[in-house]
């Protein structure tokens, strides 16, 4: 669908990715910035599409549209708060809407991931065009490797802003990062979001964070399949992963976040290279 250049429409928000107009009627407008690939966008409309189908409680894309040149995605219009504002206005029951959270991460991934992307392909290539030490690299694409694959639904990115309060309930958004694989990755990679994600990262708020991401992993492991120790295992994987993306916030404390996982699970560290460099290294001292 085509609008004219001055087809009215109310700006609803402004995302590092989008903007989201009102058009009426019970739509909304996402429209992408031109830094944002064809891929991306189909991915998000195909995703949202097959989340609804499957029963996830999500608004699904109704049809692309463009707008002056600008590529969009037309949804049905969620009313309601983030769940992140949602908290900001009832702080006494912060816990509450975490374990909501949790719970519903795990629905999400009670669901198949039909034809989406493979998860462990999309890991493989961000740690290959990352940042990290090629020999680190090749340990942890061999990691990979070994790690069980899976078939479930996976958002990427679902944190407090992506989940909408609505009369109906909550309600999962922006789907552009989804994939299929295994649930404990999805997991940890909402653990990242909470914990080192884009926000406030004063001390007082970085405790709080650090509760936060503690809080909705309990409520999602009493209910899921994935076990902690399946998201122990999955979290060099994904955190080494997230160098390709961005830099963290709380730098340093995500870089030690990333080592001990890293050490943890044999792969190596980010200081002294890969366990099996380490290995050579004793070998040949000792001939």
């Amino acid at each position: 669908m085509s609008f004219p250049p001055d087809h009215p429409q109310i700006l609803l928000a402004r995302g590092a990715s989008a903007e989201l107009f009102d058009l009426g009627e019970g739509r909304v407008l996402k429209l992408f910035h031109d830094s944002v690939s064809d891929e991306m966008i189909a991915r998000e409309m195909e995703a949202s599409i097959h989340a609804e189908s499957r029963g996830v409680p999500t608004a699904a894309a109704v049809q692309g549209a463009d707008r002056g040149g600008r590529r969009g995605i037309i949804y049905p219009r969620l009313h309601g708060p983030t769940a992140m504002d949602w908290i900001r206005r009832h702080p006494g029951r912060a816990g509450w809407m975490l374990d909501q959270l949790g719970a519903l991460q795990n629905l999400m991934h009670s669901k198949d991931g039909g034809s989406l992307r493979r998860l462990k392909q999309v890991l493989a290539t961000d740690i290959s065009h990352g940042p990290a030490p090629l020999s680190l690299q090749q340990a942890a694409i061999a990691y990979l490797d070994d790690l069980p694959d899976g078939e479930q639904l996976t958002h990427g990115d679902l944190h407090l802003g992506n989940v909408m309060v609505t009369m109906d309930g909550l309600k999962i958004i922006d789907w552009s990062k989804a994939a299929k694989g295994h649930p404990a990755a999805d997991a940890v990679r909402s653990e990242m979001l909470m914990r080192f994600g884009i926000g406030p990262n004063d001390w007082i708020t970085n405790i709080w964070r650090d509760w936060a991401a503690a809080r909705s992993r309990k409520a999602y492991l009493a209910v899921a399949v994935a076990t902690a120790g399946d998201v122990a295992r999955w979290r060099p994987i994904v955190a080494l992963a997230w160098l390709r993306a961005r830099n963290a916030g709380r730098t340093p404390t995500f870089l030690r976040y990333l080592d001990e996982a890293l050490r943890k699970n044999g792969i190596g560290s980010l200081n002294q290279g890969t366990a099996a460099a380490r290995r050579d290294h004793r070998r040949s001292r000792r001939g």
